[in-house]
């Protein structure tokens, strides 16, 4: 199947000009030619009638099988779970979002049947269970009367596989190598307190050295990373030691930390527009001591942007966080109006697109998706992309408006086309 897209502007999701008046061809599912494209021998035209064409759009930090507060989520069945989660990703995709990085949940059966036709949803690369240590973050118990037994969890929500805790070297070697036989593109570990859980304080630190350094150790040896929930300063610095590569949230940043994540190359992931949320406390949660915590995050998140203006780390990626209904995944989209009033246009468009593109690669052989390039428009890349009316690099404002999202196209099948 070949399809021309003709009388196209592309924004590539690199450089800060259009390349104007100009066409493409896709071959299957892969962007083969872009320029001066003969659309005689093509099966399909689509007419972008001066439109903008840019990547599909991409989240480092989405969590599928979430879709309601987790105190909710304890009293669910798996398949009440799984159910949920298809809609969700349903949604992402119709938003223009083609790709995600899901750093805390059972997704592979979800990624697996969207991959082959049974569901519709974006690529997913799947972190499946978040690693901690017992009274870390992804201990979930809900009380003190929720006992663990050996390896069996007394939590319906760490039963799903979203969550697993592990201590010692010995343990998070295993449980990261199960991570990785159940399917993981890359590892999520929680290397500092959370603020959506009870009983592990903000400023605690998570793992020890020696622990991190065995989840990194598994980790590359499958020829992947790992990921790290962090917000402290010293959490940072202790998991910046340890060789993980990408700090999610980096809240409560300091000069010293900024300063080591540019000179190592780590990518930070926060979330802007969910940090508002949950400082004004619109996003549901368990008690008291949540929202204390989640008011602290909120507020912290946007000091630290200064500091990555100021030291001008460029391996910043979008990320949402959303947790909860439907109603609050649809939120998705705002993250991006949100980073362009904490940097620019392009900053934005950059973390939506080849800036989550370059993170998905650290994956090496555990990506899934590896026949073509993501988050760009080149050729050799997928044909992910989205038709715009209107012009991103003035305001992306026309990126999130769903009735200027003329076309939503993933691995070349058309979702989505008012043109």
């Amino acid at each position: 199947m070949k399809i021309a897209i003709i009388n196209a502007n592309v924004f590539n999701g690199i450089d800060e000009q259009l390349q104007r008046n100009t066409s493409l061809l896709i071959e299957d599912n892969v962007i083969t030619q872009i320029g001066n494209v003969n659309p005689v021998n093509a099966d399909k035209i689509i007419n972008a009638h001066g439109q903008t064409v840019m990547p599909g759009l991409m989240d480092a930090h989405v969590h599928i099988t979430m879709s309601a507060p987790f105190h909710e989520l304890d009293k669910m069945t798996r398949e009440e779970i799984a159910i949920r989660s298809a809609k969700i990703a349903e949604g992402m995709l119709m938003r223009g979002f083609t790709t995600v990085r899901d750093v805390a949940g059972n997704t592979l059966g979800l990624k697996n049947s969207i991959d082959q036709g049974y569901a519709t949803g974006p690529r997913i690369l799947p972190s499946q269970a978040a690693i901690s240590q017992t009274c870390g973050h992804s201990d979930y118990r809900q009380s003190q009367a929720q006992q663990r037994i050996g390896a069996h969890e007394d939590s319906p929500l760490m039963k799903t596989g979203a969550f697993t805790v592990a201590d010692g070297r010995s343990g998070v070697l295993k449980a990261v190598r199960e991570q990785l036989f159940m399917g993981a593109s890359q590892i999520k570990i929680m290397a500092g307190g959370g603020a959506s859980s009870t009983f592990d304080p903000l400023d605690t630190l998570q793992y020890t050295l020696d622990e991190m350094k065995a989840a990194v150790e598994a980790a590359a040896d499958y020829g992947t990373y790992v990921a790290a929930h962090i917000h402290t300063a010293d959490a940072m610095r202790r998991a910046a030691e340890a060789g993980v590569m990408s700090f999610e949230h980096a809240t409560i940043m300091d000069d010293d930390i900024a300063k080591i994540i540019k000179d190592k190359g780590i990518y930070v992931i926060p979330s802007y527009f969910t940090s508002s949320l949950i400082a004004e406390r619109k996003i549901p949660l368990g008690d008291e001591v949540l929202y204390q915590k989640t008011e602290r995050v909120g507020k912290a998140m946007f000091k630290s942007a200064e500091l990555i203006k100021k030291y001008d780390i460029q391996n910043v990626c979008f990320g949402t966080d959303c947790v909860g209904t439907l109603d609050v995944h649809k939120t998705q989209s705002n993250e991006l109006q949100a980073i362009e009033k904490v940097f620019d246009s392009i900053t934005a468009l950059r973390m939506v697109t080849s800036n989550c593109g370059r993170l998905f690669e650290m994956s090496t052989y555990q990506h899934p998706y590896q026949q073509g390039k993501l988050g760009v428009i080149a050729e050799g890349a997928y044909a992910d992309l989205l038709i715009i009316d209107g012009n991103p690099l003035e305001g992306v404002e026309c990126v999130t408006n769903s009735e200027k999202q003329k076309l939503i196209m993933k691995d070349g099948v058309v979702y989505k086309n008012t043109l």
